[in-house]
């Protein structure tokens, strides 16, 4: 793998069964992602971006392919081994639409929570919690519960708990679909600055033209193939 590569793709490969036939979601995709870089997904509404995202992160198993994490090469055609599952926690950090904030859980809570599941919980990611927070522009939402918190809050903090661990690699799948235009351009304003001030690449799956424009490269998925645009 090339050194300056922080994520790399090869030959990834996805069917789902649907009855006597086979949907070909994925067909041989290559992806190489350098360090501290951006790349953008975008395709119409089921072609395959979710599951494409899924299979970066070992969530879902491919038919076929290979991945490599940070030099780590893995066989992506069977499930994570335990490894590869505790590597995830420390190597990716993802954003989802829909946010999965824990609402019985306050601000601070919920950005620390990866640390805690990880036990890398210690008084220091308290005060990172807090940076990440301020850098979001939800710092004095610290005490707050999900709940009482607009959409474009919730969004920020789900950034800020991706962060902390440090990822390499973000991973952001519509994180700005549930949002108005003026709250989901300042939303990924903060992303991409969030991004290169921490060091870390990022996956941007979208919609929006403007937003995939925004990152380092582009690509669009239609008929299972990728392709930089």
């Amino acid at each position: 793998m090339n050194s300056s590569l922080v994520l790399q793709a090869k030959n990834l490969s996805k069917t789902f069964s649907l009855g006597a036939e086979d949907l070909y979601v994925l067909k041989e995709i290559d992806l190489a992602l350098p360090r501290s870089s951006s790349l953008s997904i975008r395709g119409e509404s089921g072609c395959g971006k979710t599951t494409l995202l899924n299979l970066l992160a070992r969530i879902e198993q491919a038919d076929r392919g290979e991945l490599t994490w940070n030099h780590r090469l893995m066989r992506c055609d069977r499930p994570a081994t335990r490894e590869e599952v505790a590597q995830r926690a420390s190597f990716l950090g993802v954003v989802y639409q829909a946010y999965y904030l824990v609402p019985e859980l306050d601000v601070l809570e919920n950005v620390t929570l990866p640390a805690r599941i990880t036990g890398r919980f210690d008084p220091s990611i308290e005060d990172r919690a807090r940076f990440l927070l301020e850098q979001m522009g939800v710092g004095n939402k610290s005490s707050q519960i999900p709940g009482k918190l607009s959409g474009g809050e919730r969004q920020r903090v789900a950034i800020a708990r991706a962060l902390i661990n440090r990822p390499e690699v973000l991973l952001a799948d519509e994180p700005t679909g549930n949002l108005d235009e003026r709250t989901g351009e300042e939303v990924m304003d903060l992303l991409l600055h969030a991004c290169s001030e921490e060091g870390a690449s990022l996956i941007l799956v979208t919609h929006n033209l403007a937003f995939a424009q925004a990152t380092d490269r582009q690509t669009f998925l239609s008929g299972g193939q990728l392709n930089e645009v």
